[in-house]
This record gives structure tokens, C-alpha cells and sequence, in this order.
């Protein structure tokens, strides 16, 4: 477990492709890794990972919100996780924790002690090549607080724009936070941050001035931590999504999971 990448999609910003990611992420390593079983967990009470995987728990309540709900949970990452159906596109190999929704929602309250350890706890003894988990886009919070003890690699998603550039900013103020408090217990500054996605970056070869005027941000900002190639915005991955599919079965997906498989490469090594 400790080699195994263990990554954040992070954004303080709703709609910020923070899901893409996170799941374009997971398909693709599953892809390349056929013998490596891949986990995506959803830390997010909204569910957008569940809904477009049609992930569902074994039984009810068998999901993400139990193990943030219990201290013993010890191995319960593999346990909870669920396979999808490979007739839509998704890989054998690829597995998902599901969302609680309303249970999880209510949990960003709990006062428990250490229960930000309770995700990590869940990992333990996991064989999986990789681990992704799709953040919520809030501030701090327990939930949050278990992906960033959980990951030791975080990745920030965006779009071009002021939306995708304050959620950027917002979710790095949080883990140099959470990195101020490892210092303080003498602990290494994990997860390490692996760079920022822009996805749905522009249509085509057309960039519009406010799409550039935002990618010149990033680049005046974070020219360290902008990965590149950009993600380009294409139809058909917000039908696939509607539709609950992976879109790469589609060959005319090519243009945006050529870019994720090249940016998955970088983020996983």
C-alpha cells in the first residue's frame, strides 16, 4: 500500500471537471493495467462519480458513509467497493465506493476524535494500483479532512475560467493548511500536490478571450504545477455521462482520452 498512488481530484468550485478527472483518471490506468485492480472511491454527497458509474452498494448503507461513519472499518475500502457494468464501457478491473448522498451529507459535522483517519484506516491492506477519490467542493470539513489523510498525492481540476481559477485557490489554501498542522506533528507534508488539470479547455482549435485570459492565469500562477496537454470539450462526454457510459468506448472520444491517458502517466509515476 504504500508504493500505491493514492490521488485527490480537488476543487472548492462546483462543476469544476473535478469528477471528469477523478473518473478519466481511474478508466484509464484500469485501461493500461488490465491485471491491477483500480479503486474509485466518491467522497462527494452529491454522488456525481455514482450517478454517471451507476455504482450501487451491496446492501443499503454499504457505502462511502459507513466507512467515514465508523472507527473499526480496517480493510473496508475493498470490501465496499463494487464492480460496474463492462457492457457500458467501464473495465473489469475498475472498482467504486459509492456515495452515501443524504448520509454522508449529514456527516461533515461529526466531532469524533481522530475520525479524519477513518478513510485511510479503510485502505489498509488494499491490493490496488491505484486509488482515486473524488473530493467535495467545500472548505476543510471532516470529509475533506479524511481524502487529504487518505491521499498522498492531490490534483487540483479546473476549467478555464474565474470559477475554475478560485476553486484552484480555495483548495490549495486548504492543503497548505493541512500541511501547516503535519508540520506541527512532525510529519511529512503528504499528500503532494501533482499539478492542476484544465479540462473542457476549449472546442475545437477555438479558444475564446475569456478562456485564454484564464489560461494565462494558471500559467502566471502555478507555472510549476499547470500540467499540459489541456483537456478539450467534446459532446459526447456529457452524453456518455447522461447515459451512465464510459465515453472512451466511443472512438470519437479519442481527442479527450488520448490527453487523460497522457496526463495519467505523469500523475501515477
Amino acid at each position: 500500500m504504500t508504493d500505491t498512488p493514492v490521488v485527490g481530484s480537488y476543487s472548492e468550485t462546483g462543476g469544476a471537471t473535478k469528477t471528469g478527472t477523478a473518473v478519466a483518471l481511474a478508466v484509464t490506468y484500469a485501461e493500461e493495467h488490465p491485471d491491477e485492480t483500480v479503486l474509485l472511491g466518491d467522497l462527494d454527497p452529491r454522488g456525481a462519480a455514482t450517478k454517471w458509474t451507476e455504482a450501487a452498494p451491496v446492501e443499503p448503507g454499504l457505502d462511502m458513509s459507513a466507512i467515514l461513519g465508523n472507527d473499526d472499518v480496517h480493510g473496508w475500502a475493498a470490501e465496499l467497493a463494487v464492480p460496474l457494468d463492462p457492457k457500458k464501457g467501464w473495465p473489469e478491473n475498475l472498482r467504486v465506493i459509492p456515495s452515501g448522498f443524504r448520509a454522508q451529507a449529514t456527516q461533515e459535522t461529526l466531532r469524533e476524535d481522530h475520525a479524519e483517519l477513518r478513510l485511510k484506516r479503510s485502505l489498509s491492506g488494499i491490493d490496488a494500483g491505484l486509488v482515486v477519490f473524488d473530493f467535495p467542493n467545500r472548505q476543510g470539513g471532516v470529509i475533506t479532512q479524511n481524502g487529504l489523510s487518505a491521499c498522498n498525492r492531490i490534483l487540483y481540476a479546473a476549467k478555464p475560467d474565474e470559477d475554475g481559477l478560485d476553486g484552484v485557490e480555495g483548495a490549495m489554501e486548504s492543503v497548505d493548511k493541512f500541511h501547516g498542522y503535519r508540520r506541527e506533528l512532525g510529519l511529512p507534508e503528504l499528500p503532494r500536490e501533482v499539478g492542476i488539470v484544465v479540462a473542457t479547455a476549449y472546442r475545437g482549435a477555438v479558444v475564446t478571450r475569456d478562456e485564454r485570459r484564464a489560461l494565462d492565469v494558471f500559467e502566471e500562477l502555478y507555472p510549476n504545477l499547470l500540467l499540459k496537454p489541456f483537456i478539450p470539450w467534446l459532446g459526447i462526454v456529457k452524453e456518455a455521462r447522461s447515459a451512465g457510459e464510459w465515453y472512451g468506448k466511443y472512438a470519437k472520444s479519442r481527442s479527450v482520452t488520448e490527453p487523460y491517458r497522457e496526463l495519467t502517466g505523469v500523475i501515477c509515476r
